[in-house]
């Protein structure tokens, strides 16, 4: 048999070798073994919530494309993420931001103002090139914000961010409240990953007809099986003598002055870009 270094070096590190579950299952596992673990997260999230911060006040779509290209690196680079699933993330809020900033691009009007008009039941939906300028910034902007958030949860596993409020004083009703959203989150994928596999071992997806069969059952079963897992899972917290009160063991991370040093340099060479912008008058639209 071969041994578990030689394993790793044949093939595919074992944490690649399955996402059990689908994105939000990885993305928790590499917040665990991501190369900023020893960073305190208060620095990581200081560093995160300030950016984002930067990206909406700067009211730039240049800034905003920078800050999502670097926090894009810095997730590949530090999370230990492959490059491919890190941007198999950043896709998914793309169709949110689009259909958000269409209405913002169409202004439904009795004339024809824009450079492109539809004509729908007496009314015309006009795109015109202020709508269209207003919805490239809101793009940018929204999309370097999800960026800083994609990159604290790349890098902080959620106990420790629930730490950092914790200590901030955030009321504990509001805390217990996240973490167990949070973990129903993954309730609910683990419930819907394993009905797929059975469903997939039986030819469940064989032809459309039966892809959507199989789709609407597990749609409607995923209910049922969440509530009995969710009951298992509430049984096993009192088994532990939960007592009202979530506690987490985590590990101290000290907080390091060369690491908050690093983090506001970086806040004040973007901050110097966004003033250098608006002052220039250099923009994206």
């Amino acid at each position: 048999m071969k041994s578990d270094r030689e394993e790793g070096r044949g093939g595919r590190h074992p944490a690649h070798r399955h996402t059990h579950g689908g994105g939000m299952l990885s993305m928790d596992r590499y917040a665990q073994r991501s190369r900023l673990s020893t960073v305190s997260p208060f620095i990581k999230m200081s560093f995160a919530v300030l950016l984002l911060l930067l990206c909406i006040a700067a009211d730039s779509a240049a800034v905003g494309l920078l800050i999502s290209v670097g926090m894009l690196t810095a997730c590949i680079v530090f999370s230990g993420a492959p490059a491919r699933y890190v941007f198999s993330l950043m896709t998914i809020p793309v169709l949110f931001i689009v259909f958000s900033c269409l209405a913002i691009v169409f202004e439904v009007t009795r004339t024809p103002l824009g450079f492109f008009d539809l004509r729908l039941f007496g009314i015309c939906l006009s795109a015109t090139s202020a709508g269209l300028r207003s919805a490239g910034l809101l793009f940018f902007k929204a999309y370097g914000a999800v960026a800083c958030l994609y990159f604290l949860s790349l890098t902080t596993p959620m106990q420790e961010v629930l730490e950092v409020l914790r200590v901030l004083h955030l009321p504990k009703i509001v805390i217990e409240l996240m973490y167990l959203i949070y973990r129903y989150i993954f309730l609910l994928l683990d419930v819907q990953h394993r009905m797929s596999v059975a469903a997939q071992s039986r030819l469940g997806y064989a032809g459309r007809r039966n892809a959507w069969y199989t789709f609407t059952h597990i749609s409607g079963n995923l209910l049922a099986g969440a509530f009995r897992r969710s009951g298992a899972c509430f049984d096993a917290m009192e088994a532990r003598c939960y007592d009202g009160t979530l506690r987490f063991l985590t590990r101290r991370r000290p907080f390091r002055w060369r690491h908050a040093a690093i983090c506001g340099g970086c806040l004040l060479l973007l901050t110097g870009f966004t003033v250098f912008l608006k002052w220039k008058g250099v923009d994206l639209f």
